[in-house]
């Protein structure tokens, strides 16, 4: 969940409830275990569902939050959409607290200072509307410190699980860009969520780290597997060894080429010899060098992926900026080429 947004910003003051500053009789109290310290809670308006969210599932809600002033702290409303949280990533009140709900319930909560994370001075109040919950199947504890026995295993060490298999039988090429959603775990720590953002990730399959990448290619689209990548397969060299992965990967789309008519490719380069990769939309690489003028381009995303040379260093001109070939026009792409002292 979002640290609040800051007071000066002169946003609009959110009416507190009446009942703000105490919680009433008849409330939910609900404990932190062996202690007289809980998190107070009351139907607001109740639900259409029957499933309680459980520690990792991504809840999308509408929320206002109060000190106990009735002062307005944040609201989802300020931010023009609502929020996405995670239960085992929420202040404590929250996470004793909002596993009490189901979906289309609104539930207001009395957060002790207790319960609050450390940016507060103040016991805290919520109204949180729960719209959806979106029901992640995490790791277990021994899942995230490494494989079971039953996982599968390819030649480099990669393991890996099938959470969810699909009837398509197309898998991305080494170059492909495909668009992801994924939870990605270090140890116990969840480090890299876009569930949790709301937000799937397009990406090269070249450019992240060898065991990712090597994961990305043996999945078909619509298909979620666990995978267990190994530190020796978790960085890129030169970079320094980095701890174990695991992450969960969804794999919503291949790019491929657009509809429409072939258009034309234009490369420039300041170098006659140099060689590198054009990457076609579909993932498809063709090795060219020099200036070069590619007829029948279908249209689409492309990439230019120069060869790293001993005495030179390149950057990439685009033009337009994110590479598309529209149907039927000219791409004009430029590398240029710097000496590089060693």
């Amino acid at each position: 969940m979002m640290r609040p947004q800051s007071q000066a910003t002169g946003e609009p003051h959110v009416p507190p409830p009446t009942d703000v500053a105490q919680a009433p009789a008849g409330a939910v109290r609900t404990f932190r275990p062996n202690t007289q310290i809980a998190v107070a809670s009351r139907v607001v308006s109740p639900g259409s569902g029957t499933v309680h969210p459980g520690p990792r599932d991504v809840l999308t809600v509408n929320y206002t939050m109060w000190n106990e002033d009735g002062r307005t702290i944040d609201a989802s409303s300020r931010r023009g959409q609502p929020g996405r949280w995670t239960i085992d990533q929420s202040m404590e009140g929250l996470r004793l607290g909002l596993p009490l709900m189901v979906a289309g319930e609104t539930r207001r909560f009395w957060i002790p200072l207790e319960m609050t994370h450390g940016w507060t001075k103040s016991a805290l109040v919520f109204d949180v509307e729960l719209l959806r919950i979106d029901a992640v199947e995490a790791p277990t504890d021994a899942e995230l410190l490494g494989p079971p026995a039953d996982a599968m295993r390819t030649p480099s060490g990669v393991a890996y699980k099938v959470l969810r298999s699909s009837s398509l039988s197309d898998h991305p090429k080494p170059t492909s860009t495909v668009k992801i959603r994924y939870s990605a775990w270090a140890g116990r720590d969840l480090f890299d969520d876009s569930v949790g953002r709301g937000e799937p990730l397009a990406v090269a399959v070249d450019t992240v780290v060898p065991g990712l990448s090597e994961a990305l290619q043996r999945m078909v689209m619509g298909e979620r597997t666990r995978y267990w990548i190994p530190e020796t397969l978790a960085y890129t060299p030169p970079g320094p060894p980095r701890s174990a992965l695991v992450f969960d990967i969804e794999l919503l789309e291949i790019q491929r080429a657009s509809e429409g008519a072939p258009g034309t490719i234009d490369v420039r380069t300041n170098s006659p010899d140099a060689p590198y990769l054009l990457i076609r939309p579909d993932g498809t690489a063709v090795s060219l060098k020099g200036p070069q003028v590619v007829s029948g381009a279908p249209p689409g995303a492309y990439r230019i992926k120069p060869t790293l040379m001993r005495s030179y260093a390149c950057g990439v001109l685009a033009m337009p900026r994110d590479m598309v070939l529209t149907p039927g026009s000219t791409l004009n792409l430029t590398i240029t080429y710097r000496p590089t002292i060693r």
